[in-house]
Order: C-alpha cells, then structure tokens, then sequence
C-alpha cells in the first residue's frame, strides 16, 4: 500500500509538473499559423494564444509573419518593416530574428529565454518559388565549419539546411542563455506526406547539428493528421488552424516543451 501511495503522489508530481507554469520569457518565430494567433499571442485562431494560456510564462511574443519561409532567396536581404502576408523575398524567418534582435536592443522586448521557431510548410507548399529547397541534404549540411556560415549573406544561402542553421546561429550568438526549439510544420493536405516528412527531416537533422531540441509536428499523427483536418475540424483550408485545432495544437506544443525542459 505505502509503494501504491508513492506511485500515486509521483504520478500526481508528475501531471503537476507537466502543466507547470513556464517562469521565462517566450518569443515565436514562424508562418501564418504563428501569425494568426497574434503578435501579442490572444487571437484563438493561432496556437500560440493557447500555449501562452496553458504556459502561462512572464511574456510571450510572436514575430511571425504570414507567408514566411525558412528559405531565402537570391535577393534576399535585411528588411525589418516589410509585412505582405505572402511569399517573398524578405519574407523570411532571418529578417523576424533581425527584428527579435532590434526589439530587445532598443529595450522594447526582454531577452528571451526560451525561443520556438515554427515554419517550413510554405517552403514546400511553394516549391516553385523555393527550387533549392531541399537541394543540399540534411546529412551534408556542414562540409564546411559550422562556425563559418554566420560569414555568408543571407543571399548566398537559399537552401533549407542552411538558412535553418543560418538563424539559428544568429540567435545562438545573439542570445547565448535562451534555449531554441525547433518545430516541424504541422501536416496538411496540400502536399505530399512524404515530402513533409522530408522537410521535417531537414529541420530535425539541423537541430542536432547545432545542438537544439526539435518537435516533429509531422509526424505527430494521433494529434494532427492532415488529411482529416477539415473533416475534424481542425482547419478551414487544410492549412491553416480553427480555434478548435488551435487549441489543440497549442496544449500539444505546451507539453512537448515541457518535457524537454524538464530533461
């Protein structure tokens, strides 16, 4: 009885733990999905309003930005003011970094602690626009030192391993105490399984190349399944969340990053 009794207290720690309050400041970098929750995260549509509700952390902030992909192009350059809700040059999640960094500089965003970056789904979606894309492997992303391509512009690296690790060792440079965590896109039914799968990968392998966690929303498929999306009321387009798949996604995410933190 006493070994049941301590079963049921951890087992009670444990849940407790899990739906613990997240005590850091949390900035999202991402696509539409992001976006829609809001830059201030208190739109229902996107899943960022729940996780800061069941997170509950000292801030939470979205710079995401409709239309936005991992890739860059070769015209891609520094723009922090463009917002045009669709595909684009500048419309990268490098120039969302950028405006995180100028944020905190100027005193109008604290240092985050915990950074989660979300995108990809556009970078396939589009592919026409993105044609090197998955070009470079995910296993060959680094021929070359990892600590050189903070050396490149962002017009020079168009391909999603490498603008991946691009951001990300920005943000490592520029916030070396927060902790980043990689999120694969969420399926849809607007390109293949297979070849989300593949992006995923991508994002996965950069991940650990860099030494960063990386939820794989994917291949989640007891939470969203793209093809029954809109059948489950989960999306308006087979994209894009509902409130209803919003909140589910939302508390999804809020666990996955519990537990990697807890670790």
């Amino acid at each position: 009885m006493k070994r049941i009794g301590l079963l049921i207290l951890w087992g009670m720690w444990l849940c407790g733990a899990i739906h613990a309050q997240l005590p850091c400041h949390v900035v999202l970098l991402g696509d539409s999905n992001t976006f829609i929750g809001g830059d201030a995260c208190d739109k229902p549509q996107g899943w960022n309003k729940w996780f800061k509700d069941f997170a509950k952390p000292k801030s939470c902030r979205s710079y995401a930005r409709s239309g936005a992909t991992w890739t860059h192009t070769p015209n891609t350059v520094l723009d922090m003011e463009e917002n045009i809700g669709v595909l684009g040059d500048n419309n990268v999640v490098y120039n969302q970094a950028m405006r995180l960094l100028t944020a905190v500089l100027s005193g109008e965003q604290p240092t985050p602690d915990l950074i989660l970056i979300m995108a990809g789904t556009n970078d396939l979606w589009f592919a026409d626009k993105r044609p090197d894309c998955l070009k470079l492997r995910a296993s060959d992303i680094y021929k070359y030192p990892v600590t050189t391509i903070s050396n490149y512009k962002p017009s020079e690296l168009t391909q999603l391993s490498q603008c991946v690790c691009y951001d990300c060792e920005l943000l490592k440079e520029a916030f070396p105490k927060a902790r980043i965590i990689l999120i694969t896109p969420p399926q849809n039914n607007k390109t293949d399984l297979n070849d989300q799968h593949d992006v995923g990968t991508h994002i996965q392998c950069c991940a650990e190349v860099l030494g960063l966690d990386c939820i794989r929303l994917d291949k989640a498929y007891d939470v969203f399944y793209g093809p029954d999306m809109i059948r489950a009321g989960y999306s308006k387009d087979g994209v894009h969340t509902t409130v209803k798949g919003a909140r589910v996604l939302g508390r999804y995410i809020y666990e996955q990053v519990q537990k990697l933190l807890q670790q």
